[in-house]
């Protein structure tokens, strides 16, 4: 019974440990990143396309090389590849969807209250954007939210990983686009969390990032480019398939299964990874970031 006890006590300072390193890690990361963006970029005597080559530098150079670095140490878990029934597949599509529907109906929310948050666009539609819409960004940010928190996290639990991964990777997103792209990037992140601990498979979660990029950004606003009515008609054929995706995550949620359990998350879960301090110096850390991100935008 002691040994249970002490080899308990072992596992749950070994999950808070890993967690607080890779949380530390991302918010090393993405600070490096944060710095060159807030107090450098737009200062400097070169041209745009330069300045954001520089800002991705900063963030996949040294700043990628800093997470890899604190999170040194940490178990590392890979598991084998292996097929998602076609049904949930679906229903994971689908909840993409419905995450563009959640954020809009939190928008008009926000909006009604009197504090809407105007959000950017995602730019005009060059080569480049597409480039790193479709291509660079799913690869990369799977690369590290999905994949690389897998291997550091996924051993204490699928769950755990779960939570953890679409809470950091939608952090992020509350600096550049607002605190609507958290709820949405959240929901995404436990979309392609949740098909990266059923299959194992890298590609897979990046073919369905580049999916949502393509739907949910690029089509809609090449076509508020060309026509407001077609942008309107296919806005409302996006909320339509997100209350499908809705009702199908509502009429399948009893084949969810993680750490096998029905349902998403333990409450004991949730306190371990709300609750960890590596958690909360990151997200103080991107919330300071958001701030001064604001004011140097409202100068």
């Amino acid at each position: 019974m002691t040994n249970d006890r002490m080899n308990q006590t072992d596992i749950a300072s070994a999950r808070k440990r890993d967690l607080e390193r890779t949380a530390l890690g991302i918010a090393a990361m993405f600070g490096i990143y944060w710095i060159y963006i807030i107090f450098l970029r737009g200062r400097l005597p070169v041209s745009e396309g330069v300045q954001s080559l520089l800002g991705l530098f900063c963030l996949y150079g040294p700043g990628l090389g800093a997470f890899v670095c604190m999170t040194r140490g940490t178990r590392v878990q890979r598991r084998e590849k292996k097929k998602l029934p076609a049904k949930t597949m679906f229903m994971c599509v689908l909840l993409q969807f419905s995450a563009i529907l959640i954020m809009v109906v939190f928008v008009n929310v926000l909006a009604v209250l009197g504090g809407g948050i105007p959000q950017e666009g995602i730019g005009a539609l060059s080569p480049g954007m597409l480039f790193l819409l479709l291509v660079f960004n799913p690869v990369m940010e799977e690369a590290v939210f999905r994949r690389m928190f897998a291997d550091r996290l996924l051993w204490h639990g699928e769950g755990f990983y779960m939570l953890a991964s679409s809470l950091c990777f939608a952090v992020v997103y509350g600096v550049s686009l607002g605190v609507p792209q958290v709820v949405y990037t959240f929901i995404l992140g436990l979309v392609w969390s949740y098909v990266m601990v059923q299959t194992g498979d890298f590609m897979q979660v990046v073919l369905l990032h580049a999916a949502s990029n393509l739907f949910g950004s690029v089509i809609l606003q090449g076509l508020q480019m060309r026509s407001e009515v077609a942008a309107g008609i296919y806005a409302m054929l996006l909320m339509l398939l997100g209350v499908v995706g809705i009702v199908l995550f509502v009429v399948r949620r009893k084949h969810i299964v993680i750490d096998q359990k029905q349902g998403l998350f333990k409450k004991e879960t949730l306190a371990e990874v709300l609750g960890n301090r590596g958690i909360w110096v990151y997200s103080i850390i991107t919330l300071v970031a958001m701030i001064l991100s604001y004011i140097g935008k409202n100068r």
